[in-house]
C-alpha cells in the first residue's frame, strides 16, 4: 500500500469517528440533562474526548508523514505512535473523572427518569460505536496504525458502557439505590481499561517487539530463492513508524562461492524484499563449509553436546569448520532463559572439550531474536 492510499483511510477513518462522536455526544448531553443521569453525562463527554482524540490521530498522522531531514534521516513516523499514546492518557484522564463523579453520584444520588425514546436513541448510538470499533480496528491492522486500533478499541469500550448504563435505567426503575453511579463506576472502568490497554499496545511497539512468524518464515523464503544465500539468522526488524522498516540478518554462503556471485544475490534478495515486504534488509555473511560430509556429522555431534549441557539451546548456524587447523566457528541460539551468559559459556565450552579434545572452538551467543 503507498503512502497516498495510507493518508486517504486513515483521515476517511478519522473524520468518520469526529462526525460520529460529535453527533453522539451532542445526542448524550441532551438525554444526560433531560434525565439527570450522571453516567450518561459522562458516557457524553467521553464522546467528546473521543472527537478529540480522532483529531489527535489525524495532525499526528500528518506531523508523521513529513520528508526525512538531516536531523532525522530516518523520517518522523513514530509520531504516530506518540499521537496513539496521547490518545490512551486522554481516555484514562476521562475515565478517572468519570469514576469521581460516580462516586459522588453514589454518595448524593439524584432522580433519573429516562424515556422510550431516549432508550431508543441511545441503543442508536451504540449501533453506530459498533461501526466505528469494525471499521477502525480493520483500517488500523489494514495500514498499520496504533492510533485508529486504539481509538477502535476505545469504541468498543463505549458501546458496552452505554449499555451498562441502558440497563441501569432500567433496574432504576424499580429501586430506590444509587443504580444510576454504580453504573457510571462500571463506565469508567470500561474507559480506563481502554486507556490502559491501548498503552501497553503502544509502548511495546515503541519498545520494539519480536517479528511475526510469518514475516521470518516470507523472509527467509525470499532468501533462499537466492542462491547461494541461505537461511536467514539473527532477524532483527527496526520500525520508524508503520509505513518505514529497516531490517539486518545474517545468512549463509559457501566457503568457495566468489565475492560477485554474492554481491548479486544480496543485491536481488534485498529488492525482492523491499518490493514485497516493504522492509529495508541489510545482510551479514557467514561463510560455511557444510558440504563436507564430515562437517556435516560434526554439526549435529555438536548440537547435541550443546543441548545436553543446557536446555536453553535452540539450535546452531554458520557452522564452520576449520580442517587445518582443527578449529571451529559456530553461532549458537538460545532462549531468555538464561541469566548468565558468562556462566552459560563455560559450562558449554567444558562440554565441547570433553566431547573434542583436539579441536578448538569459538563461538558467538545468539538470543533468540525472531
Amino acid at each position: 500500500m503507498d503512502g497516498a492510499d495510507r493518508n486517504r483511510i486513515l483521515k476517511m477513518t478519522a473524520l468518520m469517528g469526529i462526525v460520529s462522536n460529535a453527533l453522539i455526544a451532542v445526542l448524550k448531553l441532551v438525554i444526560g440533562l433531560f434525565s439527570g443521569s450522571v453516567a450518561i453525562m459522562s458516557d457524553a463527554a467521553n464522546n467528546a474526548s473521543d472527537m478529540l482524540s480522532s483529531v489527535v490521530t489525524i495532525v499526528g498522522f500528518d506531523v508523521a508523514k513529513r520528508r526525512p531531514t538531516h536531523s532525522h534521516p530516518l523520517g518522523f513516523g513514530r509520531i504516530e505512535y506518540i499521537s496513539a499514546l496521547f490518545v490512551a492518557f486522554l481516555v484514562i484522564f476521562t475515565g478517572a473523572a468519570f469514576f469521581r463523579s460516580s462516586v459522588e453520584a453514589i454518595r448524593n444520588p439524584a432522580p433519573v427518569s429516562v424515556s422510550l425514546p431516549m432508550m431508543f436513541i441511545l441503543l442508536l448510538t451504540i449501533g453506530i460505536k459498533i461501526m466505528l470499533w469494525r471499521v477502525s480496528i480493520r483500517n488500523g491492522r489494514k495500514i498499520m496504525s496504533e492510533a485508529l486500533s486504539a481509538s477502535g478499541s476505545d469504541a468498543l469500550s463505549d458501546a458496552m458502557a452505554t449499555g451498562v448504563t441502558i440497563l441501569a435505567s432500567i433496574i432504576g426503575r424499580f429501586t430506590t439505590l444509587p443504580i444510576d453511579g454504580y453504573a457510571g463506576i462500571i463506565v469508567s472502568l470500561f474507559i480506563l481499561y481502554a486507556g490502559v490497554r491501548s498503552i501497553v499496545e503502544t509502548v511495546s511497539a515503541i519498545v520494539g517487539e519480536r517479528p511475526e512468524k510469518k514475516t521470518v518464515e516470507e523472509l527467509r523464503a525470499i532468501i533462499n530463492r537466492h542462491p547461494p544465500l541461505s537461511g536467514g539468522y539473527d532477524v532483527q526488524i527496526h520500525t520508524y513508524g508503520p509505513s518505514r522498516s529497516i531490517g539486518t540478518c545474517n545468512v549463509e554462503v559457501p566457503s568457495d562461492s566468489k565475492a560477485e556471485e554474492i554481491f548479486d544475490a544480496m543485491t536481488d534478495a534485498q529488492e525482492e524484499i523491499m518490493s514485497r515486504m516493504g522492509i529495508y534488509m541489510t545482510f551479514g555473511m557467514y561463510a560455511v563449509n557444510s558440504k563436507n560430509p564430515v562437517v556435516q556429522l560434526m554439526k549435529q555431534e555438536v548440537l547435541k553436546v550443546l543441548k545436553s549441557a543446557s536446555p536453553a539451546v535452540i539450535g546452531i548456524h554458520a557452522f564452520h569448520v576449520h580442517l587445518e587447523d582443527s578449529r571451529v566457528h559456530f553461532d549458537v541460539v538460545v532462549d531468555f532463559s538464561i541469566k548468565d551468559y558468562a556462566e552459560f559459556r563455560r559450562t558449554e565450552e567444558k562440554a565441547l572439550e570433553e566431547a573434542f579434545p583436539t579441536y578448538r572452538f569459538q563461538f558467538n551467543i545468539d538470543p533468540d531474536y525472531a
